[in-house]
């Protein structure tokens, strides 16, 4: 397979990762705000707030990941 086409299927499996990650942090995001709306320092609470900390961070890796790959000769 040529180099060009190996850089297109990297470039859309990122995007994906990127879609899923992003997804994932507003979905928490979602959680706890809900948490914070229904119940005074729930203990969920701290567990959300580190697993949008993670999906983010994810996120970032997977956005790191897209800029080495755009960097890559074809």
């Amino acid at each position: 397979m040529k180099l060009k086409l190996y850089k297109e299927l990297w470039q859309s499996r990122f995007q994906k990762m990127l879609e899923l990650e992003r997804g994932a942090v507003r979905d928490y995001e979602e959680l706890l705000a809900e948490s914070r709306a229904k119940f005074k320092k729930a203990a969920l609470e701290a567990h959300l707030e580190h697993l949008i900390a993670d999906e983010k961070k994810h996120a970032r890796l997977v956005e790191e990941l897209l800029e080495i790959l755009k960097r890559q000769p074809e």
